[in-house]
C-alpha cells in the first residue's frame, strides 16, 4: 500500500460522513424542483465528490477534488448569502453560518488530536450546510419568480 492509498480514516467512521454527504442531495432536488439548474449541478456534484472521497478517505486524487470542488461550491453558495432577504431566513441563516464555520474548524482540530468527537462535528457541519443551501436557493427562486 502506498502513501496515497493509506487510509486518512477507516471505514468505521468515514462510512457516517459518506452518508451524510448525500444530504446534499436535498437541495441539489430542491434547485431542480425551482429549475436553476447550476445549483442543482453544483449541489449534485458536491455530494457525488464528497462521498466518493469519505467512501475511501486517503490523500488521493480524490481528497485533492472533494476539497477543491467543496470549496468552489462553498463561494457560489455563498456570494448569493445577500440575497437573502425574507427576515426569517436572516435571523435563521447568519448565526447559522457562524455555528457552521465553527463546526468545521473544531471538525478539524479534534481530527488533528485524534479526539473522534471530530466525527459529530463534520456532519453537523454538513446538515447545517445543506440547511445554509436550502435558504439561498429558496431565496433565489422567490427572487426569480418561480
Amino acid at each position: 500500500m502506498t502513501i496515497n492509498e493509506k487510509l486518512i480514516v477507516p471505514w468505521e467512521y468515514s462510512r457516517w460522513i459518506t452518508l451524510s454527504s448525500f444530504l446534499f442531495m436535498v437541495p441539489s432536488a430542491y434547485a431542480y424542483y425551482k429549475q436553476l439548474y447550476i445549483y442543482f449541478i453544483i449541489s449534485f456534484l458536491t455530494s457525488l465528490i464528497s462521498a466518493n472521497y469519505w467512501r475511501k478517505a486517503s490523500h488521493s486524487w480524490r481528497r485533492q477534488l472533494d476539497l477543491h470542488f467543496a470549496k468552489l461550491s462553498f463561494v457560489v453558495f455563498f456570494m448569493n448569502f445577500p440575497r437573502v432577504t425574507y427576515m426569517p431566513y436572516i435571523i435563521t441563516g447568519y448565526p447559522c453560518l457562524f455555528v457552521l464555520a465553527n463546526f468545521y474548524f473544531l471538525s478539524g482540530k479534534y481530527f488533528a488530536k485524534k479526539n473522534p468527537i471530530w466525527l459529530k462535528y463534520h456532519i453537523a457541519f454538513h446538515f447545517l450546510v445543506m440547511i445554509e443551501q436550502l435558504i439561498i436557493l429558496d431565496s433565489l427562486s422567490s427572487r426569480v419568480g418561480l
